[in-house]
């Protein structure tokens, strides 16, 4: 049965600033990796697209209600790195989060998600700056 991401109270409890940036990441993981690439990708295309600086380099993002993202992909992994702020953070990013993770299992079942929830306060840990 797929699983979706659920707002942790005691990570979202913890202690930050309302301009803290909150940073969730999301691995999925299957043998089908480039059919569930492509599903993301055709996702992203319906999004906005800009730059923001991470850990102090320019990179492509994507904008989802609230939520930075940007991607990588491997062998039979791809890496999401979700970014956000403010007062509607955590609710920004489960729904960000689920509705990627609603669309990978509709369209490719053998997918699994993890979600790794990173401190709110770190030095150069995929942190963002800026818009």
């Amino acid at each position: 049965m797929p699983g979706y991401y659920r707002i942790n109270s005691r990570w979202e409890n913890r202690r930050r600033r309302p301009d803290d940036d909150v940073f969730l990441e999301v691995t999925v993981t299957t043998d089908k990796i480039i059919q569930a690439e492509n599903t993301f990708i055709r996702w992203l295309k319906t999004t906005e697209k800009g730059t923001v600086s991470l850990d102090n380099k320019k990179v492509t993002c994507w904008y989802c209600g609230g939520v930075w993202l940007h991607y990588t992909v491997n062998i039979n992994v791809i890496s999401l790195y979700l970014h956000s702020s403010g007062e509607d953070a955590f609710d920004s990013l489960a729904d960000c989060t689920n509705e990627i993770a609603q669309l990978l299992y509709q369209n490719n079942p053998d997918v699994s998600i993890r979600w790794t929830e990173h401190p709110h306060r770190r030095k150069y840990l995929k942190e963002t700056t800026g818009t």
